[in-house]
């Protein structure tokens, strides 16, 4: 797929997940629509925003986000209203999911030496549950691929993918403290990446601003920030 592939693929599989219209990020105005699967959550992929609600924020959210361009909604003063909303009802903000697309399909990442790979099919993964210190690359209910790196026979680090939106696998990733800074945790990610397109999906990356060191191994396996979003969750 090329670039712009890749992104419309994606939005389709977002749209599929969210049941709303494929012309949703094509249009110039913020969509905004009641539902019963979520609360709160918006997404943008620098365009127009797109808001699922609850009924009950549905009329303070049109009357407030409607014309408003994205990046204001996600900006400091409109991310405080949007708070202060969400707890009249209980909810908070779950924080900055900052998406990442596979765009640079020219970038290698060097074969770290030491350490052996090993990589585990959906009907394997099972096998590594047991082992709870992989919480960022596992999910421990829905994974459908991992790689995992040992050295003598321990496990040092491991990228995992799981399938929660129609078709977008997403890439976690977990290095041990005394391995990190060897390069694993890109080539892994590399790998994977590899790995879920041979399977015809598309892979995406999840971190957040702030989260400087994982931003710099998806740039550095080839990712490019492409979408962000929010959602609420309960206090």
């Amino acid at each position: 797929m090329t670039k712009q592939e890749k992104i419309k693929y994606a939005q389709n599989c977002i749209c599929e997940t969210w049941l709303f219209p494929e012309d949703s990020f094509t249009r110039s105005e913020n969509v905004i629509f009641e539902t019963d699967k979520t609360f709160f959550e918006i997404i943008t992929f620098g365009g127009n925003a797109i808001m699922r609600v609850d009924e009950k924020i549905s009329n303070w959210c049109t009357e407030k986000f409607f014309n408003t361009p994205a990046n204001e909604i996600l900006d400091g003063e409109n991310l405080f209203l949007i708070e202060g909303k969400l707890r009249e009802h209980g909810k908070k903000l779950g924080g900055e999911h900052l998406r990442f697309l596979h765009l640079n399909d020219e970038i290698c990442v060097s074969k770290p030496g030491d350490f052996s790979f090993e990589l585990y099919e959906k009907d394997q993964i099972s096998e590594l549950y047991s082992d709870k210190r992989f919480n960022n690359a596992l999910n421990y209910y829905n994974d459908v691929l991992a790689i995992v790196a040992r050295i003598n026979g321990e496990i040092a680090a491991m990228a995992a993918a799981d399938d929660n939106t129609c078709g977008l696998w997403q890439i976690g990733i977990d290095t041990l403290d005394e391995y990190r800074g060897k390069g694993l945790a890109a080539y892994l990610v590399k790998e994977i990446v590899c790995e879920i397109e041979k399977r015809g999906k598309v892979p995406f990356y999840t971190t957040w601003s702030a989260n400087i060191a994982s931003m710099r191994v998806a740039m550095a396996a080839g990712f490019c920030p492409v979408w962000i979003n929010y959602f609420a969750e309960n206090l």
